[in-house]
């Protein structure tokens, strides 16, 4: 069975019936509404795909670092002092090129063995902000080490400085992201 509306037209002559303007408004003011949110909520989910896709290339760095130690049975640099190395900037770039097969003068990888997997051949591996990672190194094997005034358990501990690229004060409080959870 099949129903039809039908209403009579000023004229006389049957039309079928159409959505009214208060219908119409309705629906267009819903569609508004949602558009609304999603300018809300889709920053916030391309920020923390930023900071996910940091973590995952943190945690690959620490692997290489590992596997760099694992292989030639030191750590990548002038690991030789006794105290803690950091690699940042310009040392950076050249950590995450030997990382990736290539030698150096400040880091040898003899064998040309790719550890790391995303660098680009002149060592630049940048966060999804634009800035080179941050890269510490328990030279003495002591398996601790100090971040801004806090002991620390860790071997390898390598930073993204976030969306401000600068380096928190508090560890954990702000946008930086951390190879580990350092809270």
């Amino acid at each position: 069975m099949k129903f039809t509306i039908q209403t009579k037209s000023r004229m006389g002559g049957n039309f079928p019936s159409a959505f009214t303007l208060v219908e119409l408004l309705v629906v267009i003011s819903i569609i508004g509404l949602l558009a609304g949110l999603m300018t809300v909520a889709i920053p916030k989910a391309m920020e923390g795909g930023k900071k996910a896709k940091a973590k995952g290339e943190l945690n690959a760095i620490v692997a290489a670092v590992k596997a760099y130690k694992q292989e030639y049975g030191r750590w990548p640099g002038s690991a030789t002092t006794g105290s803690d190395e950091t690699f940042q900037d310009g040392n950076s770039k050249l950590l995450l090129s030997a990382l990736s097969g290539t030698n150096n003068a400040l880091v040898e990888n003899p064998k040309s063995v790719r550890f790391l997997e995303g660098a680009s051949s002149d060592g630049t591996m940048k966060d999804p902000w634009g800035s080179q990672y941050f890269v510490i190194l328990d030279s003495d094997d002591s398996n601790s080490m100090t971040y801004q005034g806090k002991p620390i358990s860790i071997s390898v501990l390598a930073v993204s400085f976030g969306k401000d690229k600068k380096q928190d004060t508090t560890p954990g409080t702000g946008d930086d992201v951390f190879s580990t959870d350092l809270k």
